[in-house]
């Protein structure tokens, strides 16, 4: 429960300040047209919104990055009578992170993007001789595949609605052990903003989504604003994201902030995992009997960082991210459902996770 606690603070402590890197960045810094609307415009045709501010992060088309954090500790559960509860020292996970955000229809009516993520954790214990099956499972590494489409659809000059869609296949499986089909993890976001110029953007929506670990309903608020100086401004995507942005240079940006990360992993019972067939392990009430062959790992985490983000030229940037990742959700459930924030279900086995440090280095090809 304390966990929901801390997201629900998290939401409502940050409401007037994350972005959804939809926008684009600007190569200079914009003229003031304004004085030219009563110039030459035929009132006649209808005129759009787009989906960029001026002074936003840029856009990243393709992203390819590595991902590394230190040395942590996991805490995991008991699993009813047959299972004692073990810890074990990870001297750090690292992995591979790809991006694709393509636009694959583009006018001043609607632009739809289409997407792919590979996302990569590879957990190295210190110790080789696991006795647990949660750690025996980790051990190697666990990763997600997704795919994804955002639509932004202007209604007219000052509001416009954004859909996402995204399908992740996530869990600890590789090219010899894979898993069915059947836990694809299914997510959407529908938002109404408006953009009462081009410095501002806010919106308000709903979302059902697996960044906590676990599949939850839950309001959100976007505001991406830039100051009329253009040296600063906030991109905000609450309750995910959050960052405060300052402009260093021409093609030079500095960020902190927070990002809450994470899904539902599937933990494939593989023959030297051996999670056990019959723990004694008392389901609750209305979900599915006991079965080691559908065991969810509920995984999140709060990550607080600063990053940097150069131009090299108006299409390649690099972003360097350094931070500390607070563990938000490590629990294991028996299959699939919804819990919800104030539907108190026991988790199957209740884990816990010390915080680590982390390093994040991506290049990206941008939207100029």
């Amino acid at each position: 429960m304390k966990n929901k606690y801390l997201f629900l603070s998290l939401f409502f402590a940050a409401l007037s300040v994350s972005t959804y890197s939809f926008t684009q960045v600007e190569g200079e810094d914009e003229e003031d047209y304004s004085m030219y609307d009563d110039f030459g415009i035929d009132e006649t045709v209808k005129r759009y919104c787009t989906p960029k501010i001026a002074g936003i992060s840029p856009a990243k088309l393709i992203t390819v990055g590595y991902d590394f954090a230190g040395s942590h500790t996991i805490n995991a559960g008991g699993i009813g009578g047959l299972v004692p509860a073990q810890s074990e020292d990870v001297s750090n996970y690292h992995g591979l992170r790809l991006g694709l955000n393509l636009p694959v229809l583009s006018n001043n009516k609607i632009l739809i993007n289409v997407g792919m993520t590979y996302l990569k954790a590879n957990y190295g214990f210190t110790n080789s001789s696991l006795s647990h099956p949660l750690h025996r499972a980790l051990n190697g590494n666990i990763r997600s595949l997704g795919l994804n489409t955002t639509v932004f659809k202007p209604l007219n000059e000052k509001n416009f609605l954004l859909g996402f869609y995204s399908a992740e296949y996530s869990g600890n499986y590789d090219f010899i052990y894979f898993q069915s089909i059947q836990f694809v993890k299914h997510s959407a976001l529908l938002l109404y903003g408006w953009k009462p110029h081009d410095r501002l953007q806010y919106g308000f929506g709903a979302t059902q989504s697996y960044r906590a670990g676990e599949v939850n309903l839950f309001p959100i608020v976007m505001y991406n604003f830039t100051s009329k100086n253009r040296n600063w401004g906030i991109e905000a995507l609450l309750p995910a994201r959050m960052h405060y942005r300052y402009k260093l240079g021409q093609r030079s940006l500095l960020m902190a902030g927070f990002e809450l990360e994470g899904t539902s992993y599937h933990l494939l019972n593989r023959p030297y995992v051996d999670f056990p067939e019959n723990p004694n392990f008392t389901n609750p009430p209305g979900e599915s009997p006991y079965n080691p062959e559908n065991l969810e790992l509920r995984r999140s985490e709060i990550r607080i960082h600063a990053k940097y983000e150069y131009g090299i030229t108006s299409f390649i940037w690099l972003s360097a991210q350094v931070g500390y990742a607070l563990n938000y959700r490590f629990d294991v459930d028996n299959g699939e459902f919804f819990r919800g924030f104030f539907k108190d279900v026991p988790y199957m086995m209740e884990n816990d996770v010390t915080g680590a440090p982390y390093v994040q280095l991506t290049l990206n090809l941008v939207s100029p």
